[in-house]
């Protein structure tokens, strides 16, 4: 019998840089953004459904329930320059 080794990764708030797109799914749907900053204590993005700014364990949380997930395959995803959008602080 031969065992096979699983091996599992999580994804965690250190995956995440700015201009990463991300799927973020919350209570009414779910939506494309763009992290635009991250520090060492949050991580912002900003999507044309959803802004958001959380701690890094929120983020940590959203990706283990599932409601956070890195694109990777999207062409730069960025909200454009004419969009007015409220300055997260």
């Amino acid at each position: 019998m031969v065992l096979h080794r699983v091996i599992s990764l999580s994804t965690t708030a250190d995956a995440l840089f700015p201009g990463t797109t991300v799927r973020y799914y919350y209570r009414t749907g779910d939506s494309l953004a763009t992290v635009v900053e991250c520090t060492d204590r949050f991580v912002t993005f900003i999507g044309e459904d959803c802004d958001g700014k959380f701690t890094r364990d929120q983020i940590d949380r959203l990706f283990e329930d599932g409601r956070l997930e890195v694109v990777l395959d999207d062409e730069r995803h960025v909200p454009s320059d004419d969009d007015e959008r409220p300055v997260l602080e």
